[in-house]
């Protein structure tokens, strides 16, 4: 909990009893490896272990992996992201507040707002860059791709990895090691 305490605090001011109420509040959730995360409509979530990876299903006949969710990040769920779903790359620890919880905080502590719409910028941000991502050519894609989520290659299947980039895995796999 130190690391999302010294997140939240770069991102705004965090008052010690602030941080009180958000430990309280906060919902630890263990997800074994290749089980999902239960999304709720309207919660924030942070992913203290492991590494998630987010599908969206919606009008596909196969989901598509839209995103890697490290460690040490933050993901949200509004209603426009139900049809998304999150399965564990290995086994995760996971802390959530709900849409009330979230009220409650605001109602006490109005300074957390900016801290939460950074949250959900950065969140964002991280589901944009696969769109970024595609707009390159096949192999500037996979460069990019590695530096992005070097910390996570050597949890990431192959196969994952040529969803998430659009690729043929056989051709991932031809060029990973040039």
């Amino acid at each position: 909990m130190d690391t999302l305490k010294h997140k939240l605090q770069r991102l705004g001011p965090l008052r010690p009893e602030a941080w009180d109420m958000i430990c309280s509040l906060a919902k630890r959730i263990e997800v074994k490896l290749q089980r999902n995360v239960l999304r709720k409509t309207g919660s924030i979530a942070y992913l203290s272990e492991g590494l998630l990876k987010e599908y969206d299903q919606h009008e596909r006949e196969l989901p598509a992996i839209i995103n890697f969710i490290n460690q040490y990040q933050f993901f949200v769920t509004c209603k426009h992201y139900q049809h998304r779903y999150l399965e564990a790359c290995m086994p995760c620890v996971v802390y959530q507040w709900n849409f009330d919880d979230l009220q409650k905080l605001y109602q006490r502590f109005n300074e957390l707002r900016p801290v939460y719409e950074a949250l959900c910028a950065e969140y964002e941000a991280g589901a944009l860059l696969r769109m970024r991502l595609l707009e390159m050519p096949a192999q500037e894609r996979i460069d990019a791709f590695r530096v992005f989520f070097r910390p996570s290659l050597p949890y990431l299947k192959k196969k994952d990895m040529a969803n998430y980039l659009s690729i043929n895995y056989s051709y991932l796999i031809d060029i990973w090691n040039y």
